[in-house]
């Protein structure tokens, strides 16, 4: 494949098409406007035909994901989902002392929600921004004895192991429940996120009352000691796993001590089949730690006076080690049956099924060969002449894109708002996602100009049409003026179109890997299909382009 920068052995042509291109931050109505009063030149439309097809998303790599899920999410089309995640924690301090008579006080995990948050009359308010669904779910808390390695010993010597979301390994070998599950720390019935922040106070010996010290952004915090509201893990459990180890190895370096510690698993469940949610959490995040605070005795000299008084510190661990998302799908059975009943080397399909984490996705063929033979040479031959080699235009394409209609009788009502499409060859962004500039300055998401957000169109009848749109003009371009190999495409749902490093198969085939933002999502929408049987809504591949009257 040619790069992208060759175009520019073309600057007549592609000073023109640049030009043109301006003309993608608007509506079809306005294109042409730039050159009003030029009569050599026309601007025409024409559709050409594509191929469209599901793909099951299979078992994809899940450690250190970009963001955590946690949750229960029930699709009303595909079925219910669960994701449970376990993570290594690293001390603060390799060498602690923990000082005389120590006496554990609290435990105390924080882990920050996702959230946005605005700011009034100095009063901060939050919303949680990637919370899906609006019911509780069942929480558990485990110390877990499942060792997550670092490197993988039956591959090369620098191979890191890769983790799936299927709860397995490289070799196959799976990451068995009783393991994760060694010892409960906590558990909620009925767990539900706050978007209300966190007020941390101190007690003031001097007004005998607690003052608010700082305040942290809403999060998961709970207390894994002598939680009256909770299971709590048995007497001196804390004190032996930590204050003992005071003088231990297990604690003295990082891989030591990931090999006595071995984490946490947050396991989620649903309470019925049908409600629950699911949440990102940012483990990341600096906030994010479980915090031991404890008390020990201190003898001080004073005057020759030996004084012993007692002293609050803490000793904190944080989540910097590997982290694992395991999925646990219960799918509609006649759902997966008809996204395996592709109809790949037929006509394509009618429906296209995507969903988000192990879901399902779309594979797109553009110029697809016609009911009159028309193949994807001759549609290309319509912008393009070549001799000796050479490529010229014939035609300058002004804009490509696809428009993807949701058939809002089969879909859920919680609709995706984005979108993205790929390269599925070469598991990379597009040309067009990387011209796109465009940044929401309120949010984390972006590329509106590519990948436009989800819309709604009125017909003439008065009736409302949900659809996305897709900008390919570049791409396309590529393929006419520069001869880029017109690969297939991958179309899924994204929760952040930015979130686009890729998460690879354990199984590689025509599809090699998916974008983290899909990993992200359990949304899921059903548009139509190039083998619809209403052809206003299948999809084609519109290009306006410029052709001389002379």
């Amino acid at each position: 494949m040619k790069h992208i920068n060759s175009i520019l052995l073309k600057p007549t042509c592609i000073l023109f098409v640049l030009i043109m291109n301006q003309s993608c931050d608007n509506e079809f109505s306005e294109i042409g406007t730039g050159i009003v009063g030029v009569p050599d030149f026309e601007i025409q439309n024409k559709n050409y035909p594509i191929k469209t097809y599901n793909k099951k998303i299979m078992p994809f790599e899940s450690n250190r994901l970009e963001k955590d899920l946690l949750g229960y999410y029930h699709d009303p089309v595909f079925g219910g989902s669960s994701v449970s995640f376990v993570g290594q924690m690293a001390p603060s301090d390799y060498s602690p002392s923990f000082g005389e008579n120590t006496v554990l006080d609290s435990v105390v995990l924080t882990i920050p929600y996702s959230s946005n948050s605005t700011t009034s009359d100095e009063v901060t308010s939050y919303e949680l921004d990637s919370l899906y669904g609006s019911n509780p779910i069942k929480l558990s808390i485990y110390k877990n004895d499942f060792l997550l390695r670092n490197f993988d010993p039956n591959a090369g010597i620098n191979d890191t192991q890769k983790y799936y979301s299927n709860g397995s390994l490289d070799s196959g070998q799976l990451i068995e429940p009783s393991i994760l599950e060694s010892q409960l720390l906590y558990y909620n019935s009925s767990y539900f996120p706050s978007s209300e922040s966190i007020e941390l106070k101190t007690y003031n010996e001097e007004t005998e009352d607690f003052e608010v010290t700082s305040t942290l952004s809403p999060s998961l915090r709970l207390h894994l000691h002598n939680n009256p509201n909770n299971l709590s893990p048995p007497e001196g459990f804390w004190e032996e796993l930590i204050f003992a180890r005071e003088d231990d190895d297990v604690i003295g370096s990082q891989n030591s001590f990931y090999n006595y510690f071995r984490g946490l698993y947050f396991k989620a469940e649903a309470i019925t089949e049908t409600e629950g949610h699911i949440m990102q959490l940012d483990l990341l995040s600096s906030e994010a730690n479980l915090v031991i605070y404890y008390t020990y005795d201190q003898t001080l000299t004073v005057d020759g006076v030996e004084e012993t008084s007692s002293v609050q510190s803490n000793y904190g661990l944080n989540f910097s080690g590997n982290r694992v998302n395991i999925f646990d799908n219960n799918f509609d059975p006649s759902i997966l049956q008809t996204i395996n009943d592709t109809s790949t080397d037929l006509e394509g399909d009618d429906y296209l099924y995507l969903k988000g984490g192990e879901g399902s996705m779309a594979v797109i063929e553009l110029f697809a060969e016609d009911d009159l033979g028309n193949s994807e040479e001759d549609y290309l031959n319509e912008f393009r002449e070549i001799d000796g080699g050479q490529t010229t235009a014939k035609r300058l394409i002004n804009e490509a894109f696809l428009e993807f209609y949701v058939e809002e009788s089969l879909s859920s009502s919680d609709i995706p708002n984005r979108i993205y499409i790929y390269d599925l060859d070469n598991n990379i962004p597009v040309a067009d996602y990387f011209f796109d500039q465009t940044v929401n300055q309120t949010s984390a998401d972006s590329k509106y100009n590519h990948l436009v957000p989800l819309s709604t169109e009125t017909d003439s009848e008065g009736v409302e049409h949900k659809k996305y749109k897709v900008r390919l003009t570049g791409h396309i371009n590529n393929i006419v003026l520069e001869d880029s190999t017109n690969v297939k495409l991958g179309l899924v749902v994204s929760s952040n179109v930015g979130s686009v490093s890729s998460r690879k198969l354990q199984d590689v085939n025509e599809i090699k890997g998916i974008p983290s933002g899909t990993v992200l999502s359990p949304k899921s929408v059903i548009i139509h299909g190039n083998n619809s049987q209403n052809s206003i809504k299948s999809p084609k591949l519109n290009i306006y382009y410029t052709e001389s009257n002379n």
